[in-house]
């Protein structure tokens, strides 16, 4: 009688550190009966003392795999028991749970914190192999509006680079930082090639100072961006201020690791040069607006198509003219370069001192006035940029053409700059 009583008995376990577990005495064994918890740590199951273990409707915190490898436990799962290990990884693929019986395996889960893993489970004999499988419907990893926005992207465009990279992942910190490249989540990344188109503008101090019409042609090539373009405009003078007003269009493309977009920009910019005697200023001021051939981008929960930017970009440089040289005119100069550049909420404003030299050398002969100019600077966030130009100029009836051919280094890398310009002076 009191052998039978025992079998029925119920011996619960308190420590001053873990929580109660219960456990029956079935026949010889002691059982710990794992049931109906929401959350319980491993450890805590662990500091229960007896014969077999049996998980049944609850979710058990494991903080490492290891913790489950170095427990020698006969354990039975039943139905709807859910682990919960923290530093699962691809590392722990076709690994094991010993001494684990169940008849319900398909109602067996294994689950990481970041929703980045689906585990597949295989019984062979008194163990349960897993292997985990890298989860990419992006429903499951985020639980807001993000999943279906990537499911979305995926459906149309299931080449998109920034979702082939973040398949390729292998934890949530991946994940994001991928996100944080790509246009999708980060709008601004549309602005590198306007920032770049820019940049080539501001740099630009071989311009001349003659009154007249005249059209340009810029191809601005990297391995990261392609702008092609034309700029038309007209200059004149007034005393010894030389002003030129242009308008401009470009077509460009921008492709890395995690985007690919095209577009167009147009806009309008001014430019003025000031003579004092020897020495001059140099200014530039313009903006131009840009509309985006690009999917739609997520900003806050809301998501947005056909984005456009706009960007205003401005530069004054100083210098002096040294021309104690035959034909040949030297001028160091200093200057800033400001950029802000807006869209779809977003802006990046930037500002940086430069300084530099160029260089001049002309001469007529046979009815042909020859230009020559160059210059080299540098800016205090260590970009650099050179710049050559060749013109053509006829005495008779003022017209001329140039060619030019420029590098220059911005946060984007290296980018070259191809240049025909055709001018009619009056």
């Amino acid at each position: 009688m009191n052998k039978y009583l025992i079998s029925f008995l119920s011996v619960f376990i308190i420590t001053d550190t873990y929580a109660v577990v219960p456990v029956q005495v079935l026949g010889t064994q002691t059982v710990a009966q794992v049931c109906n918890y929401d959350y319980i740590a491993l450890d805590e199951i662990k500091a229960t003392v007896a014969d077999k273990y049996r998980f049944d409707k609850s979710v058990v915190f494991i903080n490492d795999f290891s913790d489950w490898q170095n427990w020698n436990a006969d354990v039975e799962f039943g139905t709807n028991v859910y682990l919960d290990i923290k530093n699962l990884s691809s590392k722990n693929n076709g690994q094991k749970l010993e001494h684990v019986s169940s008849a319900n395996v398909v109602n067996v889960f294994v689950k990481d914190a970041d929703n980045l893993y689906k585990v597949n489970f295989n019984a062979a004999g008194s163990d349960l192999f897993f292997n985990l499988v890298r989860e990419t419907d992006y429903k499951k990893v985020f639980k807001d509006s993000r999943g279906a926005f990537l499911e979305n992207i995926r459906l149309n465009h299931p080449d998109d680079k920034m979702l082939s990279a973040m398949d390729s992942a292998l934890t949530i910190t991946e994940i994001n930082s991928v996100m944080n490249s790509a246009y999708h989540f980060n709008p601004m990344i549309l602005m590198n090639p306007i920032k770049t188109l820019n940049r080539a503008v501001l740099i630009d101090l071989l311009s001349g100072t003659n009154k007249g019409v005249g059209a340009d042609i810029d191809y601005i090539f990297s391995d990261k961006t392609s702008n092609y373009g034309g700029h038309l405009y007209i200059a004149n003078k007034y005393k010894d201020l030389f002003f030129k007003i242009g308008l401009n269009l470009n077509r460009f493309s921008y492709s890395d690791n995690f985007n690919d977009f095209d577009g167009m920009v147009y806009g309008l910019d001014i430019r003025v040069k000031q003579y004092i005697d020897t020495f001059w200023l140099d200014g530039i001021a313009g903006i131009n607006q840009s509309v985006f051939n690009a999917d739609n981008i997520y900003v806050n929960g809301d998501i947005t198509d056909n984005p456009k930017g706009v960007s205003e970009y401005a530069r004054l440089s100083i210098g002096y003219d040294y021309k104690d040289f035959d034909d040949f005119v030297f001028a160091p100069f200093v200057g800033v370069l400001f950029q802000n550049n807006f869209v779809s909420g977003f802006s990046d404003r930037n500002m940086n001192l430069h300084t530099g030299l160029l260089g001049k050398y002309d001469f007529v002969m046979d009815g042909m006035k020859y230009e020559y100019a160059a210059s080299v600077a540098t800016d205090e966030k260590a970009n650099w940029n050179i710049e050559t130009k060749i013109g053509f100029v006829s005495v008779v009836d003022n017209a001329g053409a140039y060619v030019g051919f420029s590098a220059f280094r911005n946060e984007f890398g290296t980018n070259y700059k191809l240049s025909v310009n055709g001018k009619m002076y009056f």
